[in-house]
């Protein structure tokens, strides 16, 4: 595949230009799905080298509330910058993404990132989807109801024919109103159904996207896949959550995470499990950015299972971020500052 570059920043990208501050509806009216999952999988094809710096993502928490700040360097897409996230999660978490021109310094950007991260994380899937599932894939099963629900099938209904939805939630309520909003956004038919096990049957793509909680059970278990679903979760990106079993691991002919494996294990309890049981099988699961490089194989056959494990990575937030101010600015959404972070010479 071509290497494309990430778009760069449209406007004022000097010392002395406009900041563009996007507010979360400002960031809602700017997404346009498909072009952020082509911004992600350019950023993608980058592996950690002189172009592109991703230090690990620090953390610190204080009295029950933490602070995560991810960093990176995109060479050849010409930005730097970081997002950043912090609260608890029990009275709530506030996500930010600060975008900087990598030539002048210039704060090109800042954007609440709560709608951006779950856009990035439906994008990464998108293009996970992409180069994994079968191309006449058209039924999408779907367990969880909420946000990341709806970006990851938005993401990928962008990449694949998708007719057909089911979704699937432990509140008839909210599958309901899930399969009524997605329906009409997307023009697909989404049904509600009643078990989990009923929207994974039958489905050539199946999105887990949940929140079972520290130590709840699993939302997918392995014994419901069939031969040649492909398999997105989501959900497990901390050691204490689970999503999806063992299991569902082990009847895969590819397995591919979008960070490196040892990274992973360190946060999905899912993973975790995983290597408690192979601990071979499961640090040798390969990137995405390896996959798009032609290094390893993805799906062989039409009957193969393959499953996608995603916990996010700051090249894809700025990536999207970067996506995102484009369309904001050749829309005029958004407010922008001058006087942000003035240069400072020496």
């Amino acid at each position: 595949m071509e290497l494309h570059q990430v778009p760069s920043v449209d406007g004022d990208a000097h010392p002395d230009g406009p900041t563009l501050l996007l507010s979360d509806d400002d960031v809602r009216r700017s997404c346009d799905m498909a072009a952020v999952v082509d911004a992600v999988e350019a950023a993608l094809h980058d592996a950690p080298g002189p172009q592109l710096a991703l230090p690990p993502r620090s953390y610190a928490a204080v009295e029950g509330t933490f602070l995560r700040v991810m960093p990176a360097i995109m060479g050849r897409a010409g930005v730097l910058g970081l997002k950043m996230l912090h609260g608890s999660f029990e009275r709530g978490v506030r996500y930010l993404v600060v975008l900087c021109d990598l030539k002048t310094g210039a704060v090109t950007g800042v954007l609440d990132a709560a709608y951006l991260t779950a856009a990035r994380t439906g994008a990464t899937s998108g293009v996970a989807t992409r180069h994994l599932a079968r191309e006449d894939a058209e039924t999408v099963g779907v367990l969880g109801a909420g946000l990341e629900a709806e970006t990851n099938l938005a993401a990928v209904a962008a990449v694949r024919p998708v007719a057909r939805v089911k979704v699937f939630s432990p509140r008839p309520a909210r599958r309901a109103d899930f399969a009524a909003r997605t329906g009409a956004a997307l023009g697909l038919d989404v049904v509600p159904v009643d078990t989990a096990r009923a929207a994974v049957t039958g489905a050539d793509v199946v999105v887990a996207a949940t929140n079972t909680g520290a130590g709840g059970p699993v939302a997918l278990r392995g014994e419901w896949i069939e031969p040649g679903q492909h398999v997105v979760s989501i959900g497990s990106t901390m050691p204490s959550r689970r999503e999806i079993d063992v299991a569902t691991f082990a009847r895969a002919g590819a397995v591919v995470f979008d960070a490196p494996a040892g990274t992973v294990a360190a946060e999905s309890g899912d993973v975790l499990a995983w290597r408690e049981r192979d601990d071979a099988a499961a640090t040798a699961v390969p990137t995405l950015t390896q996959l798009l490089a032609g290094e390893v194989p993805g799906r062989r056959r039409a009957d193969d299972v393959t499953v996608f494990k995603s916990i996010g990575a700051a090249t894809q937030d700025l990536a999207a971020a970067v996506a995102v101010c484009e369309r904001a600015r050749a829309r005029a959404i958004g407010t922008p500052v001058r006087g942000l972070a003035d240069l400072k010479t020496f």
